[in-house]
C-alpha cells in the first residue's frame, strides 16, 4: 500500500497554480494514486469557458458541477493526460477554506497538493486565511509548493531526497510512517533533521569578560548536553528506519529552530521537507507560529505537512 491513494490538486485557473502539477503527477505515479483536479468557485460570478469561448455563469446552490468541470479545468486536464495520468475534474461552490478540505475527505487516503500563490479564490491559499484553515482542519497531509512563473516551473519532478524535521517528540514522529511509505514508493533517500534548541547561534564566539561566569559556563554545558541528546536521538531513529531497508542519514543542528532549519534546507535543498503540524518545543510553533512563518513564507523547497492525530499536552 502506497503513501497515498488520492492526489487532490486545487487549481484556480492561473498559470501560477500550474506549478503544483509536476509534483502531483510524480506523487500519483509513485504511489499509484488517482488524481482529482479541483476548482472552487467562491461566489456566483462569470467564468470564461475556454472550450466554448464564452462567459459561463454558475449557481452557488449547486455543490458540485462535474458536467462543466471538464471544460472549466480543460487546461490542467490536458496536461495530466499528456503525462499518461487520467484526472477526475471536480467543481465545488463555496468557501475554498472548507471546500478543499471537504473534497479531500470524500476520497481514500488523500494528499492535497497546492501551489503557494494563485489568483481568485486560491490566491490566498498559502499566505492568508485559506491555508491556515486548511492546515487546521484537514485530516490529510498537505503538500505545499512555492509557485513559479511559467518559465520557471519544473517540467518534471523526481523525489530523490526526503528530509524529515523532528523534535524528539512522539507527535513529531507521526511524520515518519508517511516518510517511510513515500521513500519506498519513490526510492528516495531519507534525511532526518533535528535542532537542539540551544540558541547557541546567538552566543558570541568570544564573550566579554563579564560573560565568563559560572552561570555562563553552566549555560554552555547545557547546550552541550542538548546537542548530545539530539545526536543520540537521531542515531537511534536512523537505526530504526534502516530496519525498513531505507537509505537513511541524519543531520543535527543547534540554535534557533526557525533560522537553522530554513538555512539548512535552503543551502541543502531536499526534494521535499516533511514535518507534522504539532510537536513540542520548536516544532510546536512550526505551523502555528514563528517557525512556520519562516518556512511557509521563506522556504523555497516543497513542504509536506502531516497532521498529528493527538493534540500536544499542555505545557
Amino acid at each position: 500500500m502506497g503513501a497515498f491513494a488520492t492526489v487532490i490538486v486545487p487549481h484556480d485557473g492561473s498559470r501560477l497554480a500550474d506549478t503544483a502539477q509536476p509534483f502531483a503527477a510524480e506523487l500519483a505515479r509513485a504511489t499509484g494514486s488517482a488524481v482529482v483536479l479541483l476548482r472552487v468557485l467562491e461566489e456566483r460570478r462569470p467564468i470564461f469557458n475556454v472550450a466554448r469561448r464564452e462567459l459561463t455563469w454558475f449557481s452557488r446552490s449547486t455543490t458540485r458541477g462535474e458536467l462543466s468541470a471538464s471544460e472549466i479545468l480543460a487546461g490542467p486536464l490536458a496536461w495530466f493526460k499528456e503525462q499518461g495520468l487520467p484526472a477526475q475534474p471536480v467543481i465545488r461552490f463555496g468557501d475554498p477554506r472548507s471546500e478543499i478540505v471537504a473534497e479531500a475527505a470524500a476520497h481514500p487516503r488523500p494528499v492535497i497538493v497546492i501551489a503557494s500563490h494563485g489568483r481568485g479564490g486560491l490566491g490566498r491559499v498559502l499566505l492568508g486565511s485559506v491555508v491556515t484553515r486548511v492546515l487546521q482542519t484537514a485530516a490529510c497531509p498537505v503538500f505545499i509548493v512555492r509557485a513559479r512563473r511559467p518559465e520557471q516551473q519544473a517540467e518534471a519532478v523526481r523525489f530523490r531526497r526526503i528530509a524529515v524535521a523532528l523534535d524528539g517528540s512522539e507527535l513529531a514522529e507521526q511524520a515518519l510512517p508517511v516518510a517511510i511509505d513515500l521513500a519506498r514508493d519513490t526510492g528516495a533517500a531519507v534525511e532526518l533533521i533535528r535542532v537542539a534548541d540551544t540558541y547557541r547561534d546567538e552566543v558570541p564566539p568570544e564573550p566579554e569578560r563579564f560573560l565568563t561566569s559560572p552561570a555562563y559556563e553552566a549555560m554552555l554545558q547545557d547546550f552541550d548536553r542538548r546537542e548530545a541528546e539530539t545526536r543520540d536521538y537521531l542515531e537511534r531513529t536512523t537505526a530504526v528506519l534502516r530496519e525498513h531497508g531505507l537509505d537513511v542519514s541524519w543531520h543535527a543542528l543547534s540554535g534557533d529552530p526557525a533560522r537553522q532549519i530554513l538555512g539548512y534546507v535552503e543551502d541543502n535543498p531536499p526534494d521535499v521537507l516533511l514535518l507534522t503540524t504539532h510537536g513540542r518545543g520548536g516544532l510546536a510553533r512550526w505551523v502555528y507560529g514563528s517557525v512556520a512563518d519562516h518556512l511557509l513564507t521563506s522556504a523555497s523547497v516543497p513542504l509536506l505537512l502531516v497532521r498529528s492525530t493527538v493534540q500536544p499536552a499542555p505545557a
